[in-house]
């Protein structure tokens, strides 16, 4: 834990730096994530999507790494330290293994051996993306230059997916045939990715990296164009300024979503799709779109002086959460993981969540009730900690 002033993208943050919105946006997306996290048991359509196609839960993830990529345009604005940065780093790829290890091999398969352990994961990913943020402020800080970043990261993993599809049975992306199983498998080796290689992909893999750069990238597009929105503001006009150029992004970036997913057929190619387990530009691009319509909103409701106290009082709860995304993104999958280990010996009985919840359910829905509660301690704990300006900065 660090204390107020420490930043997450390996900088010091100033006061005037600090967007109250995003705080408050990522409160909105934790509580989605603790409550997505808490349950046992959800419909089908509810679920990752198998293969193409978006489902409600493919969202979460995404839509935190568009907010970390504005969180740290935000802390690299004027520079970046590439000391804690390279250490912030470290300690999330040293991390997430455990966390691999944790939540996969020692609850599913109950093995502890190095040389089965999942080399790509969550905060491996996350981790290759600080450390390519950080590499794109030392070439711009401006919100024109990331956006033409985005522009060339969606093409060229546009590019990679549409290539590799034309060498597909009936050109499209499948499960047997895609850049992930080829790319992912050959580098890290089958035992080492996603279901041991037998997904036919890894989700947080190589090929997965370069769309949630996409993600990122718009992320600190629009983190960029509202500090200059702010530095730009004359004296006594509020945070209206922002509305039409960052309505005018999020339109740009729903425009390119449609062009990364057309162009490829337009040009003989296949049509690469929206979806999540290959993170395609189209998806990381309306990801990118509906942040940028998020921030903007909470830009226009918190960041100005004269909000009122009421407002301010409803959203720090919100904003506690959002100042420790780390620790209750990931916290809360680790713990949940853990209380929905079914007994050994025992695979179809309950959890010691079920056990928990049936225990305390409220009129007969104990996991309504259980998501209430873990939505409430994390809130809780949150709360405590902003309270005394702790937050978890590797």
């Amino acid at each position: 834990m660090k204390p107020q002033g420490a930043a997450s993208g390996g900088t010091t943050t100033t006061g005037p730096a600090r967007i109250t919105s995003l705080d408050w946006v990522r409160g909105w997306m934790l509580v989605a994530s603790v409550a997505v996290n808490s349950l046992w048991w959800a419909p089908e359509w509810f679920e990752h999507a198998h293969w193409a196609g978006v489902h409600p839960v493919d969202l979460v993830f995404p839509v935190f790494v568009a907010l970390s990529g504005c969180g740290l345009a935000l802390a690299m604005h004027r520079r970046v330290q590439v000391r804690p940065m390279l250490r912030r780093v470290l300690v999330l790829l040293a991390v997430g293994l455990l966390y691999n290890a944790v939540t996969t091999h020692g609850l599913d398969t109950r093995s502890w051996d190095p040389a089965t352990w999942r080399l790509p994961g969550v905060l491996q990913l996350y981790a290759v993306l600080v450390t390519l943020v950080a590499l794109g402020h030392l070439l711009t800080r401006t919100w024109r230059g990331w956006a033409l970043l985005t522009a060339a990261a969606a093409t060229a993993h546009t590019a990679l997916l549409a290539g590799w599809a034309a060498g597909c049975p009936g050109g499209e992306l499948t499960r047997e045939c895609n850049p992930s199983g080829g790319v992912d498998t050959a580098v890290f080796g089958a035992a080492h990715v996603y279901a041991a290689g037998q997904a036919g992909h890894d989700p947080e893999g190589l090929v997965a990296i370069g769309g949630a750069l996409v993600s990122a990238a718009a992320g600190a597009t629009t983190g960029h164009l509202l500090l200059a929105r702010r530095a730009a503001r004359p004296p006594g006009r509020g945070p209206g300024t922002a509305v039409l150029p960052v309505l005018g992004l999020a339109a740009a970036l729903l425009a390119a979503a449609v062009l990364t997913s057309q162009a490829p057929a337009w040009l003989g190619a296949a049509e690469v799709p929206a979806m999540k387990r290959l993170w395609t530009a189209p998806f990381a691009l309306g990801v990118g779109a509906g942040v940028a319509l998020a921030l903007l909103a909470g830009h226009l409701l918190l960041d100005r002086a004269r909000t009122g106290a009421a407002l301010r009082a409803s959203a720090w709860p919100l904003v506690a959460l959002g100042r420790n995304s780390l620790l209750v993104y990931f916290g809360s999958h680790v713990v949940m993981a853990l209380l929905l280990e079914r007994p050994e010996g025992a695979p179809d009985g309950p959890s010691t969540a079920e056990r928990a919840a049936n225990a305390v359910a409220v009129a007969g829905h104990p996991q309504a009730t259980w998501t209430v509660l873990a939505v409430l301690a994390w809130t809780a704990l949150a709360c405590l900690l902003h309270s005394r300006r702790l937050y978890l900065r590797p």
